[in-house]
Parts: C-alpha cells; sequence; structure tokens
C-alpha cells in the first residue's frame, strides 16, 4: 500500500493543512502517525487521499456539518462511511446518491442542499435508454485503434 506524506496530501487532495487537521480532529479521516512524538511523521493511505479529496469536492456544495450528517446517513443505511465510493451527483445545489441496482433502474436518493437539510428523500427518475446512434459522415469523429497502431510502431 502506498502512503503519503502531509505535504503531498494537500496537493493530491486540493486540501489545506486546517482541513487536514479538521478531518482528524472529528475522526472522518486519521491518518496514520509513524515515530514518537513531537517528531513523528503524519502519513496518509491512497484510500484516504481520495476521501478527502471527496470531502473537498462536496465542500464547494455543503458544510461539513452536512457532510458529517452524509457521513451518518451512510453508516445507518449499512451502506459504510465512506464518501470516496459512492456515486454522489450534484445538481442544482441538490447532492443526490446513486445507487445501481442490478435488474431495474438506478435508485435516486436526495442526499442534502446547501439551504434546506433533508436527507434521505428518494427521487423518482426516468431514464432513456435509448441513446441516439453518432453521427456517420465527414463530421462524425471515429477512431480506428488498428490504424492508431500502425502508425505508432517503430519502423
Amino acid at each position: 500500500m502506498d502512503w503519503f506524506p502531509r505535504r503531498h496530501v494537500i496537493v493530491l487532495a486540493r486540501s489545506s493543512p486546517g482541513r487536514l487537521a479538521y478531518l482528524e480532529k472529528t475522526g472522518i479521516v486519521v491518518p496514520r502517525r509513524i515515530g514518537l512524538p513531537p517528531h513523528s511523521q503524519v502519513i496518509y493511505s491512497w484510500e484516504q487521499v481520495l476521501e478527502i479529496r471527496t470531502i473537498s469536492q462536496l465542500r464547494q456544495h455543503l458544510s461539513f456539518q452536512a457532510i458529517r450528517r452524509l457521513i451518518t446517513y451512510f453508516e445507518e443505511q449499512g451502506a459504510g462511511t465512506s464518501l470516496r465510493d459512492k456515486h454522489l451527483v450534484v445538481v442544482n445545489g441538490v447532492v443526490s446518491w446513486i445507487q445501481p441496482t442490478a435488474n431495474r433502474a438506478p435508485q435516486v436518493i436526495d442526499l442534502a442542499r446547501r439551504a434546506q437539510g433533508f436527507m434521505g428523500q428518494f427521487r423518482l427518475v426516468t431514464l432513456d435508454l435509448t441513446l441516439p446512434h453518432p453521427p456517420v459522415g465527414n463530421s462524425a469523429k471515429v477512431v480506428h485503434l488498428e490504424q492508431c497502431r500502425q502508425r505508432l510502431r517503430p519502423r
């Protein structure tokens, strides 16, 4: 498993030292410490980097309090506390969780909105599964993989 020091996590996760400290203090993302204080090194796993990045992206739409409520909601639903492995979509300020299902259309659950605090509201969604075919002709951009491979091979 790869481990990253705090200074690399700040760049990779597009976060800040203050946000990392807050996530550790609240127990949302707790890094590993190597060595004895006060000179211990703080390191994060790749999964933690992805989690921090997901939280940073959600933070553009929600408060930390709302994000903590999301995590609590997922835990209560038996879906785990991780956000990085969820299909979360933000449309018009509403954060929705798209749950794929095996034999039917996915479920869409509205989770949060910046101005309001609703959680776990199901939404009926209609999906048009008939996707149009791309146009064929001069305007179509078709990539022929075999032709690309031939061009890239050294002669």
